[in-house]
């Protein structure tokens, strides 16, 4: 081990992750980059997820296992993560997924290249696609560059595959209360901290969308459809600094996350037992699809806000026919 090297500290949540678990710590165990500490956080896990983690502590001093008494959810795991780190910078790894062997290696040398307070890797694998990109790039960004590419979906909203300098967190935490969307919350917090972002291509994380128990794949209304929509008021309310390029690529979001929580409504059949919030969803869709036309979007992104226009529950029903009969959504 390299002493001259910063100290990188690896958070990983353990729920339900007892058939994933096991991969993801070994994965992390062979990083090129050693100067790593592991931190997991069994959040009272039901099945053996906690046991599996310790069994791993006992062989590796690398890694420190803590239990929550009671499950409190994402968002405080990652915050009792995160208070008990002790690196000069943090990354974030959900443990059903996996990561390359110098996935840690790869963000530090971006921070390393570019100066940065944040390393972002813009692309990863699934458990469906496994290309790598046939040409890297480095490259530095401003905070608002990142979060519009955020906010316009760009890239993707979570905090995995990214290494952000303790500095910049200082005692900046997850919102307990989010019940989605904790990703962006924290993104939309820290960000504007950063004096300069780092930006690289190469892929070293691998999403994981073959596990059947995690959240995004489990209709949920009161975390996917009024939490999400939830998440995006305190965004929305919260966010700073602002400009009026922000302000667009929040109004953005906002429109893409109501037609997200259009879709979960749609998907479970709930329209008659959430008649207004599904109402005012279809209105408010409507309403904002053609002043989006006039902000950052792509081609495709136009035609989406164009077909939301004419019927945001056609809209929502192809995506729901894209996405979960036809199972696209796969490649990044």
């Amino acid at each position: 081990m390299n002493k001259d090297e910063p100290l990188i500290s690896v958070l990983l949540p353990a729920y339900k992750v007892e058939k994933y678990i096991a991969h993801c710590i070994e994965t992390i165990q062979n990083q090129t980059y050693k100067n790593i500490e592991i931190i997991i956080v069994d959040d009272c896990s039901p099945d053996n997820s906690g046991k599996i983690a310790e069994e791993y502590g006992k062989k590796d001093s690398r890694i420190k296992v803590f239990h929550h008494e009671i499950n409190k959810g994402l968002s405080a795991t990652r915050n009792t993560g995160i208070e008990n780190s002790h690196g000069e910078y943090l990354t974030f790894i959900d443990s059903d997924d996996w990561v390359s062997e110098d996935y840690v290696e790869y963000l530090y040398k971006i921070i390393k290249n570019t100066e940065s307070d944040i390393a972002v890797s813009r692309n990863f694998f699934t458990s469906r696609f496994n290309e790598q990109i046939k040409e890297d790039k480095i490259y530095a960004t401003t905070s608002e560059d990142m979060l519009c590419d955020i906010l316009y979906n760009r890239i993707h909203v979570g905090v995995w595959n990214r290494l952000y300098k303790r500095s910049i967190i200082g005692e900046k935490r997850f919102r307990i209360e989010s019940k989605t969307g904790e990703g962006m919350q924290y993104n939309t917090l820290v960000i504007p901290t950063a004096s300069r972002i780092g930006m690289g291509l190469r892929r070293v994380y691998t999403y994981n969308v073959d596990n059947d128990t995690s959240a995004t794949k489990l209709p949920n209304l009161e975390k996917q459809s009024y939490g999400s929509i939830e998440n995006m008021d305190y965004i929305k309310k919260n966010m700073v600094p602002r400009s009026k390029r922000l302000d667009d690529a929040v109004e953005y979001q906002y429109f893409t996350t109501s037609l997200y929580a259009l879709t979960h409504i749609v998907r479970s059949k709930a329209k008659k037992e959430n008649l207004d919030f599904y109402n005012c969803l279809v209105k408010y869709c409507r309403k904002i699809s053609l002043k989006t036309l006039k902000m950052e979007l792509t081609f495709k992104q136009k035609i989406k806000s164009i077909l939301t226009f004419i019927s945001p529950v056609l809209t929502v029903k192809l995506a729901i026919f894209w996405r979960y009969n036809l199972g696209r959504k796969q490649r990044v």
